[in-house]
């Protein structure tokens, strides 16, 4: 099977697989009925084989078990805790957390970070991050995609509703809720070329939506 890799900090286990595109039907053998019938209804190959690896990878850690969705909309697994999953074109990574809601982002650091920035850095992001690096706009970039799915709303502005900062040389995110608006501690790894976020704490309220 493809080699697994596995960064643990604080209560969050994030796990790591490449992806083998010549291997559709190992990941397919280890899927159960409900993930098979939604693989069936995947048109597009790389996204077939992207969610196929996605939920192997989720039956080697948790075995068959469906993931299940909260009132908010968060994946969780019964008896494991709260997960988070992403992809890229080369690599798929499973969060995994008991304590509190997780997130988590992959990306690989592109040159399309840069031309697209303007749509999503903030003024305040361009005083601690460099507009015209590639590495620095590709973890903005996964830092908004990693607190995007702690927020229990859609249709969210990546320059207004999610705000990334820094503080004492750590990074930071604040995300709109529903009730409010809430911190999260946020954490980056850097493997090869692929970044992957992840926020290394709970939420903390910051301000209380007025009813």
């Amino acid at each position: 099977m493809s080699t697994i890799s596995i960064i643990n900090l604080n209560a969050v286990s994030i796990y790591l697989m490449e992806i083998d595109f010549s291997d559709l039907q190992t990941y397919e053998s280890a899927l159960n009925a409900k993930e098979k019938s939604r693989l069936k209804s995947i048109r597009h190959p790389e996204k077939k084989i992207e969610f196929a690896a996605s939920r192997y990878l989720k039956h080697y850690l948790f075995g068959e078990a469906n993931i299940e969705y909260n009132s908010t909309g968060a994946p969780e697994i019964e008896n494991v805790g709260y997960i988070s999953i992403s992809h890229c074109s080369s690599h798929v990574v499973i969060a995994k957390c008991t304590e509190h809601l997780i997130g988590v982002d992959i990306e690989e650091i592109r040159e399309k970070s840069v031309k697209t920035s303007p749509r999503f850095i903030t003024e305040n992001e361009k005083g601690f991050l460099d507009q015209k690096n590639e590495k620095d706009m590709s973890m903005l970039w996964s830092f908004k995609e990693c607190l995007y799915k702690l927020s229990d709303r859609n249709q969210l502005l990546f320059q207004k509703d999610i705000l990334v900062y820094k503080r004492d040389g750590r990074f930071y995110g604040s995300i709109q809720k529903t009730d409010g608006i809430y911190e999260y501690e946020l954490h980056v790894e850097n493997f090869k070329n692929i970044l992957i976020t992840f926020n290394s704490s709970n939420g903390k309220l910051l301000h209380e939506h007025s009813e």
